[in-house]
């Protein structure tokens, strides 16, 4: 299958997925239902083709093996709304309409990383993962004791707490402890491997140099972000992370709300956690969310701390120039050095 460009549409599953290819003048010339794990070999008799994916994981992960060959589009998942919309809504309606959308320039498209940043996203997730299973298990632990009428005033879960677990000699609770301390010896190697990829990086070394900012949230900020340049501003930027006012216009009037919420959940979240951190170590973003507080009250204030505090990010990034850090003074006037590297 040969001659001027065609357009491929493929609405993915994880068995099955379907098929529309398109002509550039908007003639379908094939549709076909195939397996998701035959759909490589597949594509390679269509020549001339641009490949249009919705971003879900299994696309995603088929996405990342086709651009070496092809080139590969992914439609936003928000912005696409005719598939959302569609009246009659099928497999076969989706991949025409991801097809028909690309021909005629009107796709919304997402942003498909490298494999180098696909990866470091990876290793953040599954540290995120590990950590909320700790949790669980800990959560499991302090609901055991909570049954059976037991206090315990300290840490349940440092060396002394542990004792105290391990004397009560519950069955449940020394499954629990050993599975806990499993994953604790995982979540130990991981984040030696994220300490490593932060260090053999100079955009992720510059950005623990913002207070607030180390190891983790340093690579998790640069993986969600990837190229900067993508970005023609910061508002842009905290737009992408969701940390921008919600707007609702009528005639004149002009009303902003909450942040909206979309975009990226985990850099939203990762820079709020550094906020509180950064409004600690930092008389520049204390003194910004002091003066917001007084205003709004403290949440609104973090959240516009947070956008702030990726407003420097940009500027770090784009620049490749290194954060000053605004020294805090304490109680007593005294200036103290704030540690950047924080988890």
């Amino acid at each position: 299958m040969g001659g001027s460009r065609v357009y491929v549409g493929i609405d993915v599953h994880k068995n099955f997925s379907f098929v529309c290819v398109m002509k550039e003048n908007g003639e379908v010339i094939l549709e076909k239902k195939v397996r998701t794990e035959e759909l490589e070999k597949y594509l390679e008799d269509i020549e001339n083709k641009t490949i249009i994916l919705e971003p879900t994981t299994t696309a995603i992960n088929l996405a990342r093996k086709l651009r070496k060959k092809n080139e590969v589009l992914l439609s936003h998942p928000y912005k696409t709304k005719l598939i959302a919309e569609s009246k009659k809504k099928t497999d076969r309606v989706d991949a025409r309409v991801l097809a028909d959308l690309a021909r005629t320039n009107f796709l919304p498209t997402a942003y498909l990383p490298p494999d180098e940043i696909m990866e470091l996203r990876e290793i953040i997730r599954e540290r995120i993962r590990l950590k909320k299973l700790s949790t669980s298990i800990k959560n499991r632990i302090h609901s055991i004791l909570a049954k059976n009428g037991i206090k315990y005033e300290g840490n349940l879960f440092n060396t002394e707490g542990r004792d105290f677990l391990y004397s009560l000699n519950n069955g449940w609770i020394n499954r629990y402890l050993r599975i806990l301390s499993s994953i604790e010896e995982e979540i130990k190697e991981i984040d030696k491997e994220i300490r490593h990829k932060c260090l053999e990086n100079e955009e992720t070394m510059l950005l623990t140099t913002i207070p607030g900012i180390g190891y983790f949230s340093a690579l998790l900020i640069y993986a969600e972000i990837g190229d900067v340049k993508r970005f023609p501003n910061s508002k842009k930027l905290c737009s992408y992370a969701g940390l921008v006012p919600s707007i609702r216009q009528s005639g004149n009037k002009v009303i902003t709300g909450k942040i909206t919420k979309e975009g990226n959940k985990l850099l939203r979240w990762v820079l709020v956690q550094c906020a509180f951190v950064a409004i600690r170590n930092d008389e520049k973003f204390r003194s910004f969310y002091e003066r917001i507080k007084q205003r709004k009250g403290p949440q609104k204030a973090i959240v516009a701390t947070a956008r702030k505090l990726l407003t420097v990010v940009y500027a770090v990034l784009r620049d490749k120039k290194p954060y000053i850090i605004h020294t805090p003074t304490n109680y007593y006037g005294e200036e103290f050095t704030p540690v950047t590297n924080w988890a």
